[in-house]
């Protein structure tokens, strides 16, 4: 029997499950697989824990080197998303466990709502809405907002979601995109009607900066102060990647000195959020808990992919979509025999 564990924070604390359609069917039709959800929250994993099962869908636990040790039976952790920070790949590759993203799925909802985002930014909906409710109806005139057209999109890491981004952007009649992403060639650049070129540059000139790279040792406070310094004083940040990317200590300061016009972000440095940060008073900053692009159709379609990338585990084909690739496939022929 290959047994299947599904991490405890798929279930609400009643034990029904959060997202009504995450491809669990896929995972019924497969003959001589079970599967059931952790009987506790843990992060990081336990090796206890993970002894017990063939393969895991995961959605935010943590897995670190020690999470492996006396770990033979598990060959898969499939991750419930794209972001893999919270997964030590390296030490999985040691304990000959494969790790797969549902790389793709997320494109569109992450896109459309990097877009929602640009329009209350630039159209100043927040500051409008809070007139209102406030009965300062006669201040309207201080909060004109700005079109998207010929405006400037710079986006930080070209994946997916980068390019799902800039197509979407095409209806709004904005300039040529500019892109920064240094494993995207000039050729490809082009074919998708973008404009690559590198960081400094990208966040001298353009008017919103997307960031949607993964967090790496790479990408790490990839935005600091010295790069915040030459970002338009009329500029929008849009962060739905990870906090880390951006030093919130300097982006802080640059908002709160009206350095840059605002900032989105559904990520943070620490999370939960810590009580009273600073971004809380800021007017000009909009804030989502680390789930500003969560839609049915988005943990649809990342549950069906997790769940067919286990049921190919299970009938002992190589995934879809494996970050350590570096695991031979002659390796991984005999590992699902086992």
């Amino acid at each position: 029997m290959f047994k299947v564990g599904l991490t405890r924070d798929f279930l609400t604390p009643e034990g029904t499950l959060t997202y009504r359609d995450m491809g669990l069917d896929i995972l019924d039709a497969v003959k001589g697989l079970e599967y059931e959800f952790l009987e506790n929250w843990e992060s990081p994993l336990q090796a206890a824990t993970l002894e017990q099962y063939d393969a895991i869908i995961s959605l935010a636990p943590a897995y670190t080197a020690d999470s492996f040790k006396g770990v033979t039976r598990l060959k898969a952790i499939c991750r419930f998303g794209v972001g893999y920070d919270m997964v030590d790949v390296d030490a999985c590759s040691k304990a000959n466990i494969i790790v797969t993203i549902t790389k793709g799925a997320v494109n569109y909802s992450v896109a459309e709502a990097t877009i929602t985002w640009m329009l209350a930014l630039s159209h100043k909906l927040v500051m409008k809405d809070k007139l209102v409710r406030e009965g300062k109806w006669q201040e309207r005139n201080q909060y004109t907002g700005s079109e998207l057209r010929n405006r400037t999109i710079g986006v930080i890491g070209f994946g997916g979601i980068g390019s799902q981004l800039t197509q979407m952007l095409q209806a709004f009649k904005m300039n040529t995109p500019l892109v920064y992403d240094p494993y995207i060639d000039d050729v490809k650049a082009k074919e998708l009607g973008v404009k690559k070129t590198d960081l400094h540059t990208l966040l001298q000139h353009a008017d919103f900066i997307s960031v949607n790279c993964p967090l790496t040792p790479e990408t790490k406070n990839l935005v600091a102060e010295k790069e915040l310094a030459l970002v338009k004083d009329s500029a929008y940040i849009i962060n739905t990647a990870r906090g880390g990317i951006i030093h919130e200590e300097a982006l802080i300061k640059a908002l709160l000195n009206k350095k840059i016009a605002g900032y989105a972000t559904d990520v943070f440095e620490h999370e939960p959020a810590v009580p009273d940060h600073p971004f809380f008073n800021m007017d000009n900053v909009l804030l989502a808990p680390h789930c500003i692009a969560w839609t049915h159709e988005l943990f649809r379609e990342i549950g069906h992919m997790a769940c067919t990338q286990v049921a190919q585990v299970a009938q002992g084909k190589i995934p879809d979509h494996i970050l350590n690739t570096t695991i031979s496939d002659n390796w991984y022929a005999e590992k699902i025999k086992q």
